[in-house]
């Protein structure tokens, strides 16, 4: 560089204007060289073809995978990345996130633990009823905040219901029927205070009917029949008093009946029938002037039936076989 073009290039550093420039120039060109390598690392990255978070779509191509060859092939709808087009048993909102999760009676074979349940922040309703799902129903379901219907009813699954299920705080309906699920009611079923309907009948359940059930003053129908419950029927039963239907028949219950449960004054169907209750039933019964079906048969019970229950022209159907009942029971 001759002697004149260095003097030239030295004034021109010198001046605060040029040496501005020279920085951005500077700047720009680190910035598109940072870009480029990050664009590069999230093009490149393996962990899944959706990008990197974890989409819906993604989380039900998945547990299609995880379920046999013939259920894949029944769920052969399910391509692409958007399970709000053409995907079968989906039904989505308005931005394109899945709310609804439907496919009963699809003969579906397989778990739920490659069920992603995290990825479903807005789902309102999981219903997946006679099914041959199989193993247990995973603690990760309480991910599904907003769920307000769960039906896993007429599969095979075992195992215990997860306390986990007690923080699924929106939760109206909650469907287990005719599974193989066993051990306790988890306490945790008392925080399900929206809950207007739950039906665990036809499963292998021991123990008690919990304590915390109390609270579920909402609830019009309670499902417990066949199970191997044991017990009594305790004083809170009267809190329940949105009870239309209480089905605790085929079980190891035992004791005599409160008087609290004439304050079910909306209970229209009582089935306690093959259980080991004894004694006389509480006068207070009596109370129960919307019962149209009640069963008692197979069990102690002795003394005389409510009078104004049994010849107050309302009850439609009731059994009493193979009990110490005296007195006349036939319908006025």
């Amino acid at each position: 560089m001759s002697l004149e073009k260095h003097t030239m290039t030295t004034s021109l550093l010198d001046k605060p204007f040029f040496s501005f420039f020279l920085h951005i120039l500077f700047l720009l060109h680190i910035f598109s060289f940072s870009s480029f390598f990050a664009l590069a690392e999230h093009t490149s990255s393996p962990t899944s073809p959706f990008g990197n978070n974890n989409t819906e779509a993604e989380a039900l191509l998945r547990w299609k995978a995880s379920l046999d060859n013939q259920s894949q092939s029944l769920l052969s709808s399910r391509v692409g990345i958007s399970p709000c087009i053409n995907w079968i048993g989906i039904t989505c909102d308005n931005s394109g996130s899945v709310t609804i999760l439907s496919l009963a009676d699809f003969g579906l074979r397989g778990t739920l633990y490659d069920f992603n349940f995290s990825a479903f922040r807005n789902l309102l309703g999981l219903d997946l009823p006679n099914n041959s799902l199989f193993g247990t129903i995973p603690h990760e379901i309480e991910k599904l905040k907003n769920l307000s219907f769960l039906g896993l009813c007429r599969n095979q699954l075992s195992g215990s219901i997860p306390s986990s299920i007690g923080k699924l705080r929106n939760l109206s309906l909650l469907y287990l029927y005719r599974n193989q699920l066993s051990s306790f009611i988890p306490q945790e079923i008392g925080f399900l205070e929206s809950l207007k309907k739950l039906d665990s009948s036809n499963n292998i359940l021991t123990g008690e009917i919990p304590y915390s059930i109390r609270k579920l003053k909402k609830l019009s129908f309670l499902g417990l029949y066949r199970n191997q419950l044991s017990g009594a029927i305790h004083s809170f039963i009267g809190n329940m008093t949105m009870l239309t239907k209480l089905f605790l028949g085929h079980n190891n219950l035992s004791g005599c009946v409160p008087s609290e449960i004439g304050q079910l004054i909306s209970l229209v169907d009582l089935r306690l029938h093959e259980n080991k209750f004894h004694g006389p039933l509480p006068s207070e019964m009596n109370n129960l002037t919307h019962l149209k079906y009640l069963s008692l048969g197979i069990n102690e019970f002795m003394g005389q039936l409510p009078l104004d229950l049994c010849h107050g022209g309302v009850l439609e159907d009731f059994t009493v076989n193979h009990n110490y009942f005296s007195g006349s029971i036939s319908k006025a």
